[in-house]
């Protein structure tokens, strides 16, 4: 199977996820985001929809990496949230070095002939902590941008708001149920 044989719908999701890192790179320009995912994941020459996964995986997990890395050189932000951003760009890059080598495997798997490996990908350990706190520091200074805070500002604005909000829900939810 090559790469061409997979569904036009897993190319487009996968490239979408990608150009969306790209994004901000790209200056907004949503086609050139696409275009650079698509030449992103050639380089990695994937072959068969497994391959394919991988190099998705290789080229966002190492542009998480460098965004949460960008952010934690951030001199306003809280000294927890930069430890927090760089223990998670190192876990980041961690697990793109081990998709790389799988990536390695399953290519001199396939060039010698033998069966693709059927084994499932393993879910990355710490990624989804660290896409989250990447996503909501992206928030954080979104919202000091529009409401002209430092970035320590709008973080406790934020916090008080969804507190209120949370208590608010909360309130509500006693109200349907009494």
């Amino acid at each position: 199977m090559s790469i061409a044989d997979l569904p036009e719908a897993l190319l487009k999701t996968i490239l979408g996820q990608i150009a969306t890192l790209l994004l901000d790179g790209a200056s907004g320009d949503r086609k050139a985001a696409w275009l650079a995912a698509v030449e992103t994941i050639r380089a990695h020459d994937p072959q068969t929809e497994q391959e394919l996964r991988l190099a998705a995986r290789i080229v966002a997990f190492s542009l998480q990496a460098g965004e949460a890395l960008a952010q934690a050189a951030d001199p306003n932000m809280p000294l927890t949230r930069v430890l927090r951003l760089r223990t998670g760009a190192v876990s980041l890059s961690r697990e793109a070095e081990k998709a790389e080598r799988r990536l390695e495997k399953l290519r001199e798997a396939r060039l010698r002939g033998l069966p693709e490996d059927s084994e499932p990908l393993p879910e990355p350990q710490r990624a989804g902590k660290t896409t989250e706190l990447i996503d909501d520091n992206r928030k954080v200074a979104a919202y000091a941008r529009a409401n002209g805070l430092s970035w320590t500002e709008a973080l406790k604005q934020r916090r008080r708001e969804q507190r209120l909000a949370e208590r608010h829900r909360k309130q509500e939810l006693k109200a349907q149920a009494a």
